[in-house]
């Protein structure tokens, strides 16, 4: 039995919390910019799937283990005529999960306070991994662990090539990607 304000142990995914509808649950998602034509501008192409498991591991505040899996074929974007493309390009009916894993152990500090740290892993997409550094933010709030977090990634490192539509002028090589997870013992 865990020790109350003590975070040992092991935390799961739990993706019951909060409303996709509106973002207030789990998800894994993404951020391009992309130039489209007809007089539209610059954009912002965003996508996120709720679709998300995997555990992390505390020992007090130190993360000893993390593994992440996103459902790729889950995600939608903001505009439905973009998602068979992301799909296509993401190459999801041979690789559908995205799957990041702790590289060693990192201190949190005081969860209690919002911690903020930069956690490196390995990131699979595509079916080639990559090293990342994601910059996370953690806040336990009662016996939900919250976590935030960000990381650059070039599509071009993952074998993904940039997809094309009549309307787009052009699309960033490159993207954000965003995660929000709630989980719990």
């Amino acid at each position: 039995m865990a020790v109350p304000g003590d975070p040992s142990g092991i935390w799961e995914i739990d993706t019951a919390i909060g409303d996709y509808g509106d973002f207030t649950s789990t998800f894994v998602g993404f951020r391009v910019g992309e130039e489209l034509g007809r007089g539209i501008g610059s954009t912002t192409a965003v996508g996120r799937t709720p679709q998300v498991a995997g555990t992390v591991e505390l020992d007090g505040t130190v993360i000893i283990a993390a593994e992440i899996t996103a459902d790729l074929r889950g995600l939608r974007t903001d505009r439905s005529f973009r998602d068979s493309k992301v799909q296509e390009a993401l190459n999801t009916d041979s690789h559908p999960e995205a799957i990041f894993i702790l590289d060693g152990p990192v201190d949190l500090g005081d969860v209690s306070t919002s911690a903020e740290v930069s956690v490196p892993g390995t990131l699979s997409v595509n079916g080639i991994n990559q090293s990342v550094n994601v910059e996370l933010s953690a806040d336990l709030v009662g016996d939900v662990l919250a976590v935030v977090g960000t990381f650059d990634v070039i599509f071009a490192d993952y074998g993904v090539e940039v997809p094309s539509a009549s309307i787009v002028i052009a699309v960033e090589d490159h993207g954000v990607v965003e995660v929000q997870l709630f989980l719990t013992r």
